[in-house]
């Protein structure tokens, strides 16, 4: 048996916990003075040794609880043998559809499995239909879970976009060949802003390289569905974007006299966002919260209590030394801190301004959209995983996941472990 993360076996030092809590709650005996031991009853003892070996027994199955849990972090995995003579064939699925590919596999499929890169590695199959909206694979786990194909040698026909990496390189006992199959080129519209300067049309262009925005002034347009969304005409079909409107920020301000200069720094850097977003921003001094907070971009508290209503998104002086920020995220959604006391020096050195521009947030809503038309790639040398050391017979094995057995013998023992705790009342 081998685990997939080896480094989570450190947590097996949680087995003294139980051993602790079971020794510190061990009930110190009581002194008692008698006259003569001649008429107590022998059976006494007996009963004493039989309830303290059922308390073992519990510390036992309490112990196994938390060496199973440890055991199914570290992703448990049976070595079983492998066929070293087999290759075999795997492919994304936003690439079934290629003519000159699609070929290749329906050939390779006669003598070799074929699979598609995702969860449970589906069979392929040539007359298959394929989601076109399929979410791009997260590549490095998936190379973790090729460890339990039945075969020596993998090929794996995939696009290798930048954006199905995540977490840490993984480590693999497979030879797997990536064959990165060239990235077409991606020209989508992606919106329009609406503002005094006219329609501005926001494309998204990219490559197998490359990501970069074009803006556009449209002099002859048309709105379709109330104005929200902008119809483009070509001369092979007709679609729409959506139209954002360069409406008014709006900023909520609630502070003392002794803020006085923290308030000019926070106007000034919202006049110089406004000039580099070319979209008016208009700070009001309130006196008192009310409803109407969460009608605002954003609330600014620069006072030494706290707002008694926190609807909508709210900036609140709380000062941190430790802070890495002026503008910190806190535990509660929407609510962030001020850190420190503003000044010309932080205000520059920490990119106040830009602080605020992420607190606003302006973009949320078309960064799924551009994260998901982005093409990039990764260079084959990069996208390799590591390698289990040298080729040796036991690396050469493939390894099942022994999660679900794990899993069922945890179940077992959690009923057990239960039962006994209910009839000893430990």
């Amino acid at each position: 048996m081998i685990f997939a993360n080896p480094s989570y076996l450190w947590a097996l030092w949680g087995l003294l916990v139980p051993l602790a809590i079971h020794l510190w709650s061990k009930k110190e005996a009581k002194t008692i003075k008698i006259g003569s031991v001649q008429l107590l009853d022998e059976s006494n003892s007996r009963q004493s040794s039989s309830i303290q070996l059922n308390e073992w027994l519990l510390l036992l199955l309490r112990m196994l609880i938390v060496a199973l849990v440890v055991l199914l972090m570290a992703g448990p995995k049976w070595r079983t043998a492998s066929k070293k003579n087999q290759t075999t064939y795997i492919v994304e699925p936003s690439l079934v559809d290629k003519g000159i590919l699609n070929e290749v596999l329906d050939s390779l499929s006669q003598d070799s499995p074929v699979y598609l890169l995702e969860n449970g590695f589906p069979e392929w199959e040539s007359d298959m239909i394929i989601n076109e909206s399929a979410e791009t694979p997260r590549y490095w786990q998936l190379v973790q879970s090729m460890d339990s194909l039945p075969s020596d040698s993998i090929v794996v026909f995939t696009n290798a976009y930048a954006k199905g990496i995540h977490s840490m390189r993984p480590t693999t006992h497979k030879k797997l060949h990536w064959v990165v199959m060239d990235s077409e080129e991606v020209s989508s519209p992606l919106m329009a802003l609406q503002g005094g300067s006219g329609m501005e049309l926001t494309t998204l262009n990219g490559n197998g390289q490359s990501t970069w925005f074009e803006k556009e002034i449209l002099d002859n347009y048309s709105l379709i569905s109330d104005g929200d969304s902008l119809r483009l005409d070509t001369s092979e079909s007709s679609s729409a974007v959506p139209v954002l409107r360069k409406d008014t920020i709006r900023v909520n301000m609630f502070a003392d006299e002794a803020f006085e200069m923290e308030q000019r720094y926070i106007k000034a850097s919202f006049g110089a966002l406004s000039k580099f977003l070319k979209r008016p921003i208009k700070v009001n001094d309130v006196s008192e919260a009310d409803e109407t907070n969460s009608l605002v971009d954003l609330n600014i508290w620069l006072r030494t209590d706290t707002p008694a209503q926190t609807d909508g998104k709210w900036l609140v002086f709380k000062e941190d030394p430790l802070a890495k920020n002026l503008v910190e995220k806190t535990a509660e959604k929407d609510l962030y801190a001020l850190t420190s006391r503003l000044n010309s020096e932080n205000t520059v050195e920490h990119y106040f301004s830009e602080q605020l521009l992420d607190l606003l947030d302006l973009d949320a809503k078309w960064e799924g959209i551009v994260t998901k038309l982005d093409a990039r790639q990764m260079d084959v040398a990069e996208f390799k995983p590591n390698y289990g050391g040298e080729v040796k017979r036991k690396e050469r094995a493939t390894f099942k996941d022994a999660t679900g057995w794990f899993l069922s013998i945890l179940f077992v023992l959690m009923i057990v472990e239960r039962i006994v705790s209910y009839f000893k009342r430990q």
